[in-house]
């Protein structure tokens, strides 16, 4: 389907940073939705209509593109009041959405997993349920029956009632996903890797990087699409030292990310805040890499995670000839240049990962007597072994740890003792 794109800001202040860019990045969601966009405008008013957000003078216009077009619907960059969408479908005699809309419509599209299902699922719900609007006594859906009262319950509230309980049932389904996660989180002391996030703007390249460092071994899908990938993907990747991490990637970010699609997707970007190290991806050749950076953390600080370490990574340096000095990447952030498409940088990447893990996973020595095969094997099973020595006092394990294994280690090793 043929749609039209269109922008609205006020004629007073200062045009809002980004405008064009952000019309430009509405135009690729689109496509990655499967539309057609064929043409896109930025309107600038005196003031916001309550009505049609545009008023009636540039909704004419608008129709009047309409016609020229043959576009079968718009999309708008900003949200629209559900009164708004209904009176601007009314004026165009086209079907209306915004950006939120279309963001939560690219999630159902591309969720691949049950919990990815769910919650894009969950996130157009509550969508709907913000937008459901009554339109007076014609909406009467039941009548009282004997000894009833009146007019029984309206269209409006009917269809409420039913999101209501689509969305308990949703809730339910993904809280019981949450407390598997949980339990699997139990056993994380038990897991003898460090856990780093790759996190970032959509189509900053994270899940090219990915590939790239575990050296193309699993053909991890990826593609210049926004959200082109959606469901977290787990692999492990050698560190120069030769002990592995498992690095995950996750869902891309990006501005004006609808808050249903944040709230749904809590539970399994919250996993990030567990995670030992967290590589922030930006995409070195974007104009707008800054307003990026700021869109992932303040999404980041919404979830709450704060204290886990960051790695800044610019990729795709590649497509930029001088990127120390010829893009926004300020040192405060310490940046690491890299190309996951050709593996430049990636080396000294990896090699500042394991700097930033060693300050969590530390290097520990413990000699266990030979009545205790059992703790040997909990080291060997839940740490990073280096080196062993056997001796006639049993075995000497040099590994890599963190503290709370350590301190769990010597309890059992204390009570071995006993």
């Amino acid at each position: 389907m043929k749609v039209l794109l269109l922008a609205a800001e006020l004629k007073r202040g200062r045009t809002a940073p980004g405008g064009g860019t952000s019309l430009d990045e509405l135009w690729r969601l689109a496509e990655t939705a499967g539309l057609e966009p064929v043409r896109k405008l930025t309107v600038r008013l005196q003031g916001w209509n309550p009505a049609t957000l545009i008023g009636s003078g540039k909704v004419e216009e608008l129709k009047a593109l309409v016609r020229e077009t043959g576009a079968g619907g718009v999309i708008f960059d900003e949200e629209l009041t559900p009164g708004q969408g209904r009176n601007l479908e009314r004026a165009l005699g086209v079907k209306v959405a915004d950006r939120p809309r279309l963001i939560i419509d690219i999630f159902a599209l591309r969720a691949r997993t049950r919990e990815g299902k769910l919650q894009a699922k969950l996130a157009g719900f509550n969508y709907a349920l913000s937008r459901i609007a009554g339109k007076g006594g014609s909406m009467d859906q039941q009548h009282g029956m004997i000894g009833g009262r009146g007019a029984g319950e309206k269209q409006i509230e009917y269809e409420r009632r039913a999101l209501r309980d689509k969305i308990a049932e949703l809730e339910r389904e993904i809280d019981s996903i949450r407390r598997e996660r949980q339990t699997q989180r139990g056993k994380r002391d038990s897991v003898p890797m460090p856990q780093v996030s790759i996190v970032g703007y959509t189509n900053a390249g994270k899940s090219t990087l990915l590939d790239r460092l575990t050296g193309g071994r699993h053909a991890i899908y990826a593609d210049d699409k926004l959200f082109a990938t959606l469901d977290p993907a787990t692999k492990r990747v050698r560190l120069p030292a030769g002990g592995w991490a498992l690095f995950t990637d996750t869902v891309g970010f990006i501005q004006k990310l609808p808050h249903d699609l944040i709230a749904a997707f809590r539970a399994t970007l919250e996993e990030i805040r567990y995670s030992d190290l967290i590589l922030h991806v930006h995409d070195l050749s974007s104009p707008e890499a800054k307003p990026q950076h700021e869109a992932v953390k303040a999404a980041l600080e919404e979830l709450g995670i704060k204290s886990v370490p960051v790695i800044n990574v610019f990729n795709k340096s590649d497509a930029v000839p001088h990127p120390a000095v010829s893009a926004w990447a300020p040192e405060r952030l310490r940046p690491v240049f890299v190309s996951a498409l050709t593996g430049a940088g990636i080396d000294a990447l990896l090699a500042g990962c394991e700097r930033a893990l060693a300050l969590r996973w530390a290097e520990y020595e413990l000699t266990v007597p030979q009545g205790a095969r059992g703790v040997v094997r909990e080291i060997y099973s839940s740490c990073l072994v280096k080196a062993a020595e056997y001796g006639q006092e049993g075995v000497l394990l040099r590994f890599k740890a963190t503290p709370e294994n350590y301190a769990r280690l010597l309890k059992k090793l204390s009570a071995a003792d006993r």
